[in-house]
């Protein structure tokens, strides 16, 4: 297993997003995945920091295959 410190996370949500603004956003806003905790939240712990990469890597994933999905 590799871990990644939150500025990776950070760097990983602003290419997802495409755009910082919309990657703070999403960073601050709580999800369902992830407990209702939100991304920010989760960078304090390495099993966190993992969460919240599978989660960006899924929405990276998704747009790229264009799969729609509702906002997460």
């Amino acid at each position: 297993m590799h871990t990644h410190r939150p500025s990776y996370i950070l760097e990983l949500a602003n290419r997802v997003f495409g755009d910082p603004a919309k990657a703070s956003d999403w960073l601050d806003r709580p999800c369902v995945q992830l407990g209702g905790h939100t991304p920010r939240d989760m960078l304090g712990s390495d099993d966190g920091v993992r969460r919240v990469e599978e989660l960006l890597v899924q929405l990276d994933d998704d747009q790229r295959l264009g799969i729609s999905r509702r906002r997460i």
